[in-house]
């Protein structure tokens, strides 16, 4: 008895904590065992004392069984657009992105419209205390004990008073990062200012290439600059790609472009997938989605264009393969934290050994 007290204590320290059937977690009485795909509960019996704060956590049952994690040379990107603290209950749904992030072990994490107010303080270098983030990343810290680094910048102002950026997290060590603007223009006081946001990170199994971006949408008929947008980004991650040998190379992002319009108004889709040079990663697992009429559980956003306009593109060369993928942020999955829904992928690495690389 005394050897599973001493057992039951560790698994506390460590910041192990239950879910129970309401969704909510007592770190006092009970302990959650992660396991590669839900989590099991298991109770102690000795607890007095008065409880703490229940800590809510989202509901992943709708979530594909598939997409957990079952071996370690698997992988986990998310990409959403967070709408600019445009929404209602914001906590609420910064605390539903976190649980997903924290409860899946997501490798990495593509923001766009991750905003922070011009006025409010700075925390360091560039960044205010409202980053969108910094938030994220410091309430996993919190919740999850995990630790995510997280580079961010910002393009131009939304509604006058955000600086709206675009920003990457991820558990994995960054070696280095660069912002770049993709499109025409470079003023923050013009909406089609629009950015990319690079990471080099290292993983298990060799440096990977992470890309965020948010791209402008097609003005007419004539418009060419989501075009030149998308020409910019396959750009740099060429020029990354001389720069760095990877084992692979990921764009993702909320890209202002429908697969199931009529041309021209699908010209930035078909940009991103020509030659076959990037795989639509989504496309790879659900082959009726780029499918006329489109098909409404398949849009990312809805509103009054609605459309799968947010992408995980995986260049054809990476050392992975696309195993699974879902859209997550529905009322009938997660429930919904934007105007965007938010894609998941699960990768596989494809080498059977593990490269080693100094940082």
């Amino acid at each position: 008895m005394k050897a599973i007290l001493i057992i039951l204590i560790s698994l506390i320290s460590l910041g192990w904590s239950s879910v129970s059937k309401e969704g909510v977690v007592n770190k006092k009485t009970k302990l959650e065992i992660r396991t590669n795909t839900k989590d099991l509960e298991t109770y102690t019996d000795g607890s007095t004392g008065e409880l703490p704060t229940p800590i809510h956590f989202s509901n992943l049952k709708s979530i594909k069984d598939n997409l957990f994690k079952k071996t370690d040379n698997e992988y986990l990107i998310l990409t959403i657009n967070l709408h600019t603290y445009q929404e209602t209950l914001q906590e609420e749904k910064f605390d539903k992105l976190v649980d997903l992030i924290g409860k899946m072990d997501i490798d990495f994490i593509a923001l766009q419209e991750a905003a922070q107010n011009k006025d409010a303080l700075i925390s360091h270098g560039i960044i205010r205390e409202d980053n969108m983030a910094k938030i994220i990343s410091d309430k996993l810290k919190d919740k999850y004990s995990a630790n995510y680094n997280y580079i961010w910048h910002w393009a131009h102002y939304g509604w006058n008073i955000w600086e709206e950026g675009i920003s990457i997290l991820s558990k994995h060590p960054l070696i280095d990062s660069e912002d770049r603007y993709v499109s025409t223009s470079k003023s923050i006081y013009e909406i089609s200012s629009r950015k990319a946001i690079y990471g080099l990170y290292n993983t298990p199994h060799g440096k990977v290439n992470m890309l965020s971006t948010h791209t402008f949408w097609r003005g007419s008929k004539t418009d060419q600059e989501q075009n030149t947008q998308i020409r910019n980004i396959k750009n740099m991650i060429t020029e990354k790609e001389q720069e760095n040998p990877v084992s692979a190379s990921i764009v993702c992002g909320d890209f202002n472009s429908n697969p199931t319009d009529y041309a021209p108004w699908n010209e930035g889709y078909l940009a991103m997938v020509e030659n076959g040079q990037y795989i639509d990663s989504f496309l790879k697992v659900y082959s009726d989605a780029n499918d006329k009429p489109a098909q409404k559980k398949y849009n990312t956003i809805e509103g009054s264009h609605p459309g799968r306009i947010d992408y995980i593109f995986m260049k054809k060369n990476s050392n992975f393969e696309i195993i699974d993928s879902q859209i997550v942020f529905t009322d009938d999955v997660i429930g919904k934290i934007s105007d965007h829904y938010g894609v998941i992928v699960k990768i596989r690495s494809t080498t059977n050994t593990v490269p080693s690389f100094s940082l």
